[in-house]
């Protein structure tokens, strides 16, 4: 199917506020849980049902907060996404919902304050400040689920302390350890250099429903998969998740699951945008989480979505007009990677696409679990 053949109008960047009415208004008329819906429990009588959702909100930046690539300078502006992003929170009604592009813990903590007076429930903000010193963007989870605390804390980042430089491994400086990755980038010319990779943008937190020990990988990876030299860096970035899985989740007995804006194509799953595909090999290392055992550990949840016309997470405005036009593009860069035992368990995934640019350039990926189809691994 052609992009041009699923357009739809969209209000320009002008109507904000009427966008966030809309995405208000549709909670009720979103594939969501009514409140008085049954949920499945298990046999000690948890609740068994789990919603994971990921989100890239596209800068959330609240007022008064500096940020060097701040999407909106003024208060009003900022406080309107703010409630934009609470909006679609509402809408898709998650039990664990992981963020990309959030700023700051203040941002964060803001915005679970919001789902808390909507009467959705204990939701609480984790952050960590993530590495990437230029954009300033980091990953966090918003959760009405306390997370476990692993090792004296509820969220993980794994960086070293100092980020090494090709230098620094030559000259023997430095003490390479397994959370960097190095690689070779091309330049313009296609010449190839050695660079050293870290996994700037993530973060990791475990969970424990009904038993189920889920370890939660939030990702959000170099941008642009048609570029040669992002596409290296993100390759390198992948072989970093593989060693967090296989070294801080699968050794205390948590199934791995991956999530997130990962920026690149999965070819095992067909989505709406049939004119581009990967150059990369990043989906399918990540749903190979451990290289050691054959096949593969994880599945991506995006092909249990029924029509493939629905399979898209980001618009990106190609010309900038707010709108939704022929030439921009449509693609599944947001992913959310199961742990097969967990298949059995899936009840329903769908990506909502009921918002606008107003509150972001990606959409939701969401995930029903029911965890009493799925035997309690052992620890």
């Amino acid at each position: 199917m052609k992009v041009s053949d699923r357009q739809r109008s969209r209000p320009n960047r002008g109507r904000q506020a009427e966008c966030a009415v809309v995405v208000a208004t549709l909670v009720l008329l979103l594939p969501g849980r009514a409140a008085a819906e049954p949920t499945s429990d298990d046999e000690s009588g948890q609740r068994a049902t789990l919603r994971i959702a990921c989100f890239n909100t596209e800068v959330l930046t609240i007022p008064g907060e500096w940020s060097r690539l701040a999407r909106f300078r003024f208060t009003p502006a900022r406080q309107r996404h703010l409630e934009g992003v609470a909006a679609v929170a509402e809408a898709i009604d998650p039990d664990i919902l992981v963020l990309s592009e959030v700023t700051s813990a203040a941002a964060v903590d803001a915005l679970a304050a919001i789902l808390r007076d909507k009467g959705m429930g204990e939701f609480r903000g984790h952050h960590v400040d993530g590495r990437d010193s230029y954009t300033g963007f980091d990953v966090a989870f918003v959760s009405r689920i306390p997370p476990d605390r692993v090792a004296g804390e509820t969220i993980h980042l794994f960086t070293p302390a100092r980020i090494p430089r090709v230098a620094d491994r030559d000259d023997q400086t430095v003490d390479l350890s397994w959370m960097v990755e190095p690689y070779e980038k091309p330049d313009r010319d296609g010449e190839l250099h050695e660079d050293i990779a870290v996994l700037k943008r993530h973060a990791v937190s475990f969970f424990t429903v009904a038993g189920h020990r889920l370890g939660l990988v939030g990702l959000h990876l170099k941008s642009n998969p048609s570029d040669p030299a992002a596409n290296a860096l993100r390759m390198a970035e992948a072989a970093i998740v593989r060693q967090i899985v296989g070294r801080e989740i699968l050794p205390r007995g948590y199934l791995p699951i991956v999530l997130g804006d990962i920026n690149d194509y999965d070819p095992d799953v067909p989505m709406a945008d049939t004119f581009r595909t990967t150059k990369t090999e990043v989906l399918r290392h990540l749903k190979d989480i451990d290289p050691v055992t054959p096949g593969i550990e994880l599945v991506n949840a995006a092909g249990f979505i029924p029509r493939v016309a629905d399979r898209f997470s980001s618009h990106w405005d190609y010309n900038e007009n707010g709108a939704a036009d022929s030439d921009d593009v449509f693609t599944l860069i947001d992913h959310i990677l199961l742990d097969r035992r967990l298949v059995p368990a899936v009840r329903r995934v769908f990506i909502c696409h009921a918002s606008s640019l107003a509150v972001s350039d990606h959409f939701p990926v969401v995930v029903d679990l029911d965890l009493s189809a799925v035997p309690v691994a052992s620890p």
